[in-house]
């Protein structure tokens, strides 16, 4: 209306100016001319909008196809957390699925589509699907689609977006190769002088013997059970168990002492249990039962087998207490597992492996040494393999703080030191660490040619949430104030002089140490199902080109 109106009155100006006929072509000139320039003008005007109209749908469009791509990641990595990876490998939503109001096309159109993959190593091409339990890192790529639409084609370049999230992975717990008691010792250990085996997070603290008897004393606690599979068992002074104790053969209890589950004899010899004991469950002897507690006064009240069982009931609280019973089972004896170090199983599995190059002694002169302080820079799992040393050994003198940025296991010679060494974790994350002498022969007893021992001793510390594995053919002593997370497994353990070991199960990949329990159908002291792996670190987040 604006313009129009200034052409009418132009024009009825000009009819009456030029009324005359020789003026009447010069009239039309200028009529033409008006129309041209407000032709002119309204196209400007309409491009511009539309221009801007496109903008606006476009910013709109990048907005919320952005937001889709993110909730598509966001919604891999609530799946990975609830252990519900999809078989396929990818997660899709309609925008149906978050907006209940559209329906029929608008509802059936994609919202987002986010798929997986993952890598066992930096170096390792990607794999699509769900993670296994090799991998060290997994990549979602999400493309998320606008709801509305670009108005124009131009604008259409925002109707999808994608983006790409690369995170660590960390490996499942009580997983096939998590597994193996808090102590197996395959000959007889040394269970003396201030010992604590804590159970951790569901895992209980097993003692597990092969072949020898166990002799236990002074200020000792085990959390779980303690087991003699070919062997007697004597618990003297204050050895207590949190859980059962069995053995193929006989049993003895001396000293103040508490038993919180069974006490279980599977030989025809006699059992001895001091009335000062107490027994939260019951006993279970194949021979008979010595006590020299105080007599029942009903019943069997004499000093003979019947009377001794029923004063172990009176004294101990032991419920029920059966004696002379042939159905009384002796625990399984669990093989020996051979565990040989083969590089290229470990770098299937993911690990890099490094032959030692640095000193055999890490002490004050060598731990500042390039080798040395390499270890804490390994951002990847890594195996150190320190064979080529006749022994190794990280003095007291080092005062070795090792700060871990994944897993390390080191292969180890038959004679190893460890004394005043700690352990932790950068970024409070789960870390394993495995000190291993290889088994080199498969026959499934420990081989003990060439064997020194293992020492490790005065104040070694693994600070949580860093877990440890010793593993060897050979001998171990632990003393003096050791406070580690972690399990054993070698020919013989020994404790003494303030230690105290957090039963945390690790395993080594690629081999089962046995159930944990030492028994047919235990529970074990794996505890429980075993737990999935879950994404870890945040390393990438960044926009990618929507796939073609």
């Amino acid at each position: 209306m604006l313009l129009i109106s200034p052409l009418r009155r132009s024009l009825r100006r000009i009819d009456r100016l030029g009324r005359a006929d020789g003026e009447r072509g010069n009239a039309m000139i200028a009529v033409i001319g008006l129309l041209a320039v407000t032709s002119i003008i309204t196209m400007t005007v309409t491009s511009a909008t539309v221009q801007a109209l496109g903008f606006t749908s476009l910013t709109r469009a990048s907005v919320q196809s952005n937001a889709a791509a993110e909730a598509g990641v966001d919604a891999m990595i609530a799946a990975l957390f609830a252990d519900d990876c999809p078989a396929s490998g990818e997660l899709t939503a309609t925008q149906g699925s978050v907006d209940p109001a559209l329906t029929g096309a608008a509802a059936a159109a994609p919202f987002f589509e986010s798929t997986i993959a993952y890598r066992i190593s930096t170096a390792a091409a990607w794999t699509a699907g769900c993670p296994i339990d090799a991998a060290t890192q997994i990549r979602i790529q999400s493309v998320g689609f606008a709801a509305d639409e670009g108005v124009a084609e131009s604008a259409s370049a925002g109707d999808a977006s994608a983006v790409q999230a690369i995170y660590t992975w960390r490996p499942g717990a009580n997983t096939a190769a998590v597994t193996g008691a808090a102590v197996f010792s395959y000959g007889t250990p040394g269970l003396a002088n201030s010992l604590e085996l804590l159970s951790f997070n569901g895992n209980q603290a097993n003692v597990i013997v092969a072949e020898g008897n166990i002799l236990c004393s002074n200020s000792v606690y085990v959390e779980g059970d303690i087991v003699a599979a070919n062997g007697n068992i004597q618990l003297d002074n204050t050895c207590s168990a949190g859980g059962n104790v069995w053995a193929s053969g006989t049993v003895t209890l001396q000293g103040n002492k508490t038993i919180g589950g069974d006490v279980i004899a599977a030989g025809t010899g006699l059992t001895r249990i001091d009335p000062s004991t107490t027994i939260e469950g019951g006993v279970y002897a194949r021979g008979e039962i010595d006590s020299w507690g105080q007599r029942c006064t009903t019943g069997a009240t004499g000093w003979d087998a019947a009377g001794d069982a029923c004063s172990v009931a009176r004294t101990t609280g032991a419920d029920p207490v059966f004696y002379n019973r042939a159905d009384v089972v002796a625990p399984t004896r669990p093989p020996w597992v051979d565990v040989n170090f083969v590089a290229a199983d470990w770098q299937s599995r993911g690990w890099t492996v490094r032959t030692w190059g640095g000193s055999c002694i890490i002490d004050n002169k060598t731990v500042s040494s390039a080798a040395v302080t390499a270890i804490s820079g390994y951002t990847t799992p890594t195996v150190i393999d320190a064979r080529a040393c006749s022994s190794f050994t990280i003095s007291s003198s080092a005062k070795w703080k090792l700060t871990m940025r994944t897993d390390i296991t080191f292969i180890l010679p038959r004679t190893a030191n460890i004394e005043d060494f700690t352990a932790v974790s950068n970024g409070s994350i789960d870390r394993a660490l495995r000190f291993i002498t290889p088994d080199t022969v498969a026959d499934g007893k420990p081989t003990s040619t060439g064997c020194g021992r293992i020492d490790i001793n005065n104040q070694n510390e693994l600070e949580a949430p860093i877990a440890v594995i010793v593993y060897t053919p050979c001998p171990v002593f632990n003393s003096n104030s050791l406070t580690w997370r972690g399990q054993y497994y070698a020919s013989n353990v020994s404790f003494s002089n303030n230690s105290e070991l957090t039963y945390v199960p690790i395993g080594i990949p690629g081999f089962d140490l046995g159930n944990g329990a030492g028994g047919p159908g235990g529970g074990g002291a794996v505890g429980g199902e075993p737990l999935p792996g879950t994404p870890g670190d945040l390393i990438e987040y960044t926009d990618i080109d929507v796939p073609a």
